[in-house]
């Protein structure tokens, strides 16, 4: 039951869906710039996590060095003395820092805009700049630790996500207004799309498992970290538990009235992996124990590594990029009626079934050995049935958003010059992290 990691895939899908995504804000309505703005930053969150899932991917298959999302966000990790090793890792850490900002600018736009005007729009710009520019190298010299302080911004994401969803959910249960379902999908698909990878832990956490496998984390650091740094750090983890028990309550309840939805599939479906991943951690709790006592083993049973893979790698890498799609046709986020967009519109979708195909072909190889032969021959018939029915499935997806939805996305509009800034200040950050990771790294930061 071997698998392969992930991070590959995830970086050329995201890399094609950010170009698409792109193309697509800029031929938007010009009349609906809170929109275009909205698809803008989800196009540079793809290409953000393209570039950071290609990283990953260098270093995993060329210098063997295990460096996954969880070392970035905890700070915990040394440079090699390797200047390409050094400035990939360094690399990582500025693409990170830019998505947090992201996400959190992405917070305060949907599914409401929390400002007006083109003062509040142009701090919006001019705080992704500050914070890509300034805060990766003062992680950087200042001993990467500090970065965990980051998690400060998931939680303060998740807590208007969560605010937003509850709020949403009361009114639709008072007025029956059917455009108060649509704010609380957009924000529980936000949340989800951002923080569902940290969802899954969430019975871990409430019982404290968490806390012994992060003692054996805790025992392996040089000298003992600060208490703010744990509480940035327990901060972040514990926004993904208090999400997903709010989404679970509040789904339950809606569905016991009105019935399940296809949100409330997933809710579900992500709190019942939590459970899941709590008996996983049950027994896997003597091996932590093992670990303390300095007789610590690699061989961890394959089907508990299997299941790690099937439930946050598949979470991180691939059911982020198709909410973010889904989101952006269910709410027309981008203008799906032009015929200047049908073309892309056409790529984009195709490429989302083909990531669904391809991720139940790798899960069905996961479980049972069947021959790379089988599978392939499998994912060709898949693209070929895609292709010839390509417009068919094109018109369902661009056809299936309403009114509510549509409506639930308000915001202030921004100007084009500020629309184009964006793109320029985007590929401006990715040029300056390269340079900056690439002159740290030669000098031994």
């Amino acid at each position: 039951m071997a698998t392969e990691s992930l991070a590959p895939v995830a970086a050329i899908t995201n890399l094609i869906l950010g170009v698409i995504t792109i193309k697509m804000s800029n031929r938007g309505d010009a009349d609906d710039t809170h929109r275009r703005f909205a698809s803008l930053l989800i196009g540079w969150v793809f290409i953000f996590s393209s570039l950071y899932y290609s990283a990953e991917s260098y270093l995993s298959n060329y210098t063997s060095a295990e460096v996954g999302a969880s070392i970035i966000d905890l700070g915990l990790y040394d440079l090699k003395g390797n200047v390409g090793h050094d400035t990939t890792v360094l690399m990582m850490i500025g693409l990170s820092a830019t998505m947090n900002i992201l996400m959190l600018v992405m917070a305060l736009h949907l599914p409401h805009d929390f400002g007006r005007g083109n003062l509040w729009n142009a701090s919006v710009i001019a705080t992704i700049a500050v914070y890509a520019i300034i805060v990766p190298p003062i992680i950087i010299l200042s001993g990467f630790r500090i970065g965990a302080f980051q998690n400060i911004i998931w939680a303060v994401v998740g807590l208007i996500w969560i605010h937003t969803y509850v709020r949403a959910i009361i009114k639709e249960s008072q007025t029956d207004d059917e455009k108060y379902r649509s704010i609380s999908k957009a924000s529980a698909l936000l949340l989800i799309g951002w923080l569902g990878y940290t969802m899954i832990w969430w019975l871990s956490a409430y019982t404290f498992l968490n806390n012994e496998w992060f003692v054996s984390v805790l025992t392996s650091l040089g000298e003992p970290p600060s208490a703010i740094w744990l509480v940035a750090v327990n901060l972040g983890w514990s926004i993904g538990a208090v999400s997903i028990v709010v989404l679970t309550v509040c789904e339950s309840y809606r569905s016991i009235k009105k019935g399940p939805s296809a949100v409330s599939i997933i809710v579900f479906t992500l709190a019942i992996i939590g459970f899941l991943n709590w008996i996983q951690d049950t027994i896997l709790i003597d091996i932590y124990y093992s670990c303390l006592e300095g007789n610590c083993s690699d061989d961890f049973p394959a089907i508990l590594t299997l299941y790690n893979y099937l439930t946050s790698d598949i979470l991180i890498y691939l059911i982020k990029p198709l909410l973010f799609v889904y989101m952006m046709i269910q709410f027309k986020l981008i203008d799906t009626s032009s015929e200047k967009n049908r073309n892309l519109m056409r790529m984009m979708v195709i490429i989302v079934l083909l990531i669904l195909s391809s991720s139940i072909i790798e899960l069905i190889q996961s479980l049972i050995p069947i021959p790379q032969m089988v599978t392939g021959t499998i994912l060709a018939i898949a693209v070929v049935f895609f292709v010839g029915w390509e417009e068919k499935i094109t018109s369902k997806f661009i056809t299936q958003g309403n009114t509510d939805d549509y409506l639930s996305i308000q915001g202030d509009g921004f100007n084009e010059s500020m629309l184009k800034n964006t793109s320029f200040l985007m590929l401006f950050i990715i040029f300056y992290i390269a340079v900056v990771s690439m002159i740290l790294a030669a000098a031994g930061a």
